[in-house]
């Protein structure tokens, strides 16, 4: 039986799922989930039943990049930007595919359907069926004996007998109809009046787009004007139409095979966004696959492999034909030269490497820092294996030059490392070059912000994987339990191309119209957000434990109350079986129906209060209400607790949120409800941290309402803000009719 790959058309896929037909969906914290959501069922849909051999994604760099840009500069810019929430929910999905080992292509200058077209050709060579997943016309190209077009969501397959039967034409005649139509969706030229019907029964009789030319003088006066005027852009149209299978990758398709075991890295994400159906589905994805091995094939040790565990190999090249000159620092005397080195430097990018993502709570490995293209040095202060220096050692002689903000810093997500810094008792002045911000302020669309995304779609660099190192799943460790050079490669590979990506924005940004975003605001707003994440808040957990045990009592009285006007017990969380007692038992109305059934979600449940005379659609409702708030919060906060400092410390993200506006993690603190009781105790919780300290709330006062008010001129909004009103007071009293007086604070 031949084995399969099933290439997913990455940004089709995400689109569909955007404009899926349900409602939104947020998580417990704000965040938007209805594409994410819908993408990943999509996906284990597919993988629960194809059972795939191999499993990559492919998406688009970027529209600027792309070749089709460089033959005809009017390539896709009919487009419209896509909403706001679009791009937080893809960058999400990318995380998602990326954590359960899914590869994902990428290539600057070339579009997804060119990679797909190219991993086709390669793998129908290495006697492997390959299934592209996407409904897009422009793959119908693409078809063979060995390559088909899959629906997941119909779950239909389209091979070259079906195009044939479905649309009338071949594979090689789809060119030939799109040459002769052009694309209005890409803004690709074609014969004015010509489409799909037209053009098909051309290419029948004629058998080409260039035999239509030819036979111009046979068609009606009308038509052979249309396509006579076609001459000159034929060839143009023909090269955007038809899709690249020679595009220059590397890709080794063993490294696709698609892992189960892998998959389910995302429980963590799964749990942060609320998913709880999807981690059901997980589960059974895991129980689907057998108590067996996994289909990945038991290979010998790659030389990357042998590298990781033979400290006597030097630091240097990975990448084909590009050299990089990696030192490790290994001997005081090397650091002694290093940080004379750094001393008497303008600027220098800089990198951390730790035993983990959160920078509080992460053990420092080891220092990696850049100044010259293709350089880098690496100070390991902890490793399995190899040579490492003492920590203070290396904090006496490196602190001088990293607290000296005549020395500038830059680096990629900056704030981490410089917390991370802080840790050790290295307080990093000087930051003045983020390649992170620099990427989004530049190009806020882009899909990743990430190094190695920026790395590979700027610079055409693949950076080494981390999971190279650490490697994947249940096997993963940690940095710390490596060998120090192989560990040096790494770390001085992410502080040189670090070094590279500020080499690259610098100009760009000092050309832009964002440079004084940049420098006055952003740069400036790492070191203040450092700071906090550095500080923490304090918490009171006495406060969240006698609030967990009275939420756990109340939830037990909702639980009785709800069998009781139910009649029987029944599991309230379960959809299916609330719906069957409220619509089929209790006769209430059936507000909305989704795919899956009968909803029940908090809209219906607000409706049903409103309209209907029975009491469980607003005990469930509360039930919900106390069940997130316990579990995001009550009982979750405590267990965030930093043992060494005794205070939660939360990340603060300048990028989170397409608005601008900053966001935060690990927990979320701006999401904790303030407009009930219930989250006003759970934010009773934060205290100031030590004696003879308050703890101040503070409020801009709806200041972007203020400016509104001053840029529109609207005269009542100018009134209620020159007499020092409530704004939403003011409002809901003029919409309702009513004095101000009468308006509750709720």
């Amino acid at each position: 039986m031949s084995r399969t790959l099933y290439v997913v058309d990455g940004h089709y896929q995400i689109f569909r799922a955007y404009y899926a037909p349900f409602d939104r969906l947020t998580s417990p914290m704000g965040e938007p989930t209805k594409a994410t959501h819908a993408f990943c069922g999509m996906l284990f849909n597919l993988i629960r039943t194809r059972s795939p051999d191999f499993l990559v994604m492919a998406l688009d760099v970027g529209d600027a990049t792309v070749f089709r840009r460089d033959l005809y500069a009017e390539y896709k810019t009919n487009r419209e930007p896509p909403p706001e929430d679009f791009a937080p929910q893809a960058d999400r999905i990318v995380s998602i595919v990326e954590a359960m080992g899914i590869p994902i292509l990428r290539v600057p200058g070339f579009e997804a359907d060119d990679l797909m077209a190219t991993l086709a050709a390669r793998a129908e060579e290495d006697d492997v069926d390959v299934y592209l997943v996407s409904r897009d016309k422009d793959l119908e190209q693409l078809l063979t004996d060995r390559v088909r077009m899959f629906d997941p969501v119909k779950n239909e397959t389209v091979d070259v007998a079906g195009l044939l039967e479905r649309k009338g034409f071949t594979p090689a005649q789809a060119v030939e109809i799109q040459t002769l139509t052009g694309d209005t969706v890409d803004n690709i030229p074609g014969i004015k009046g010509v489409g799909p019907k037209t053009a098909l029964k051309l290419i029948k009789e004629y058998g080409s787009a260039a035999n239509v030319l030819a036979n111009a003088d046979k068609l009606t006066p009308k038509l052979r004007e249309r396509v006579s005027a076609f001459v000159d852009g034929i060839d143009l149209t023909r090269q955007l139409v038809t899709l690249r299978r020679d595009v220059p990758f590397e890709f080794d398709l063993e490294s696709a095979q698609f892992d189960v075991e892998c998959a389910a890295r995302v429980r963590p994400i799964f749990e942060e966004l609320g998913f709880r159906r999807l981690m059901e589905q997980l589960e059974e994805l895991g129980e689907t696959s057998g108590k067996v091995e996994s289909r990945k094939s038991k290979v010998e040790k790659t030389d990357s492999e042998t590298r990781q565990t033979d400290p006597s190999l030097a630091l240097g090249t990975r990448n084909e034909g590009e050299s990089g000159n990696y030192r490790l620092v290994d001997t005081p005397e090397k650091l002694d030269v290093l940080a004379a080195a750094l001393e008497r430097l303008d600027v220098f990018a800089f990198d951390t490497e730790t035993t983990s993502l959160n920078p509080v709570g992460a053990k420092l490995v080891g220092i990696s820092v850049s100044w010259e293209s293709g350089t880098g040095w690496y100070v390991p202060v902890r490793a399995a294996m190899g040579v490492t220096l003492p920590i203070a050692l290396v904090v006496e002689k490196l602190r001088p030059v990293f607290e000296n903000p005549a020395v500038a810093k830059c680096g990629q997500n900056l704030k981490f490392d410089m917390v991370v810094l802080r840790q050790v008792g290295i307080e990093v002045a000087g930051a003045r070059f983020d390649t992170l911000l620099a990427s989004v302020l530049l190009d806020p669309l882009r899909p990743s912000h990430g190094l190695d995304a920026l790395a590979r779609d700027i610079l055409g660099h693949a950076m080494i994987p981390i999971s190279d190192l650490i490697g994947k799943c249940r096997n993963q460790t940690t940095m710390d339990q490596l060998d120090s050079a192989r560990v040096g490669e790494y770390a001085s590979e992410d502080a040189d191309y670090t070094w590279r990506l500020y080499e690259y924005f610098k100009p760009r940004l000092a050309e832009s119209a964002v440079l004084s975003v940049f420098e006055t605001l952003e740069m400036r707003l790492v070191e203040v957000l450092a700071e906090m994440e550095h500080n923490g808040v304090g918490l009171d957990p006495s406060v969240l434990v006698e609030m967990s045990g009275s939420m756990a009592d109340r939830m037990a009285e909702l639980t009785e109350e709800i069998h009781a006007a139910a009649g029987y017990t029944f599991n309230i969380d379960s959809t299916k079986q609330l719906a069957t007692v409220l619509f089929d038992e209790q006769g209430l109305a059936v507000v909305r129906k989704t795919k899956t059934g009968r909803s029940t979600d908090a809209e219906t449940l607000a409706s049903l209060v409103a309209t209907a005379d029975c009491v469980i659609p607003s005990l469930v409702l509360e039930y919900r209400e106390l069940t997130k708030l316990k579990g995001t919060y009550v009982d979750t906060l405590p267990q965030m607790v930093n043992e060494r400092t005794g205070r939660i410390h939360s990340s603060f993200h300048q990028t989170g949120a397409v608005t601008g506006r900053l966001s935060s993690s690990n927990p979320n603190l701006q999401n904790i409800p303030i407009r009930t009781e219930t989250g006003r105790r759970i934010r009773a919780a934060f205290v100031a941290g030590d004696p003879g300290h308050v703890l101040l709330a503070a409020d801009y006062s709806q200041i972007e309402l203020r400016v509104l008010a001053h840029f529109c001129g609207d005269a009542n909004l100018l009134q209620a803000f020159c007499e020092g009103q409530d704004i939403h007071a003011y409002v809901a009293a003029r919409v309702n009719g009513v004095d101000i007086e009468a308006v509750t604070k709720e």
